[in-house]
This record gives C-alpha cells, sequence and structure tokens, in this order.
C-alpha cells in the first residue's frame, strides 16, 4: 500500500543536481573516446552501440527527472539501469575481442558498476518531495 501512495507523490528531481548523471554523462563521453580505438571485425558497430547504450544510462536518468510522479520517476531509472547492463556487455565484449585495451575498458566496468549501483539506491530513495 505504501508504494501506491508514493507513485500518486509529484516529485522535484533535478538531473544537474545528481552526482549519479554527472558521472553518467562522464562514463558516456569516455565510452565514446574509448569506442574510437576498437580495432577488429565490427568494431564500428560495437562501438556505436556501446556510445548508444551510454548516453542512454544518462538520457534516461534525465528523462526520469523531468517526469512528474514517483513512479515514473523509477521507470525511467529502471531503462537507465537497464542501458549500464547493456554497456557492461559491450565492454566485456570489447575486452575479448582487443584485450589491448584490458585496463581501460575494465576502468570503464568498474565505473558503470558503481553508476548501476547509484541507479539502483536512487529508484529505492527518491529524492524529497519539495
Amino acid at each position: 500500500m505504501p508504494d501506491l501512495l508514493l507513485s500518486a507523490v509529484m516529485i522535484k528531481a533535478h538531473a544537474g543536481r545528481l552526482r549519479v548523471h554527472e558521472l553518467a554523462c562522464t562514463f558516456a563521453a569516455d565510452a565514446a573516446r574509448l569506442a574510437r580505438t576498437f580495432r577488429g571485425p565490427g568494431h564500428l558497430e560495437r562501438g556505436d552501440q556501446l556510445v548508444r547504450a551510454a548516453l542512454s544510462i544518462c538520457s534516461n536518468i534525465a528523462e526520469a527527472c523531468g517526469r512528474g510522479s514517483v513512479a515514473e520517476f523509477r521507470q525511467f531509472l529502471v531503462y537507465a539501469r537497464g542501458s549500464a547492463q547493456e554497456a557492461i556487455t559491450h565492454l566485456r565484449v570489447a575486452g575479448a575481442l582487443d584485450p589491448v585495451l584490458h585496463r581501460a575498458i575494465r576502468a570503464l566496468e568498474d565505473r558503470v558498476v558503481l553508476i548501476s549501483k547509484m541507479i539502483g539506491r536512487l529508484h529505492a530513495h527518491p529524492p524529497p518531495v519539495r
């Protein structure tokens, strides 16, 4: 029952004030830089998919903040977390295909895992209504 009450409550969140959004935007820029270095068969497509997933994380967090209710806010955070999982998958495949980039890929993987955890915490504890 408390979840039903929360979904009707209007939320006021601003993406620019959320640390997770800032980290997600930085991750997206770094993922785009890394994608430019991919080599091998399908490197352009793999890079494009990684960049799309990375951009989707920060975009969905921003869209969550633009929604009115807690339920909508949470739904877009679910989308953002799904995009984070997709980015992890693309990074793992890239690492398997290009071991030279292992260290850079591992660093990005660690960051996106942290972002995913932060999204989970934000989902569980949305910002207070103002």
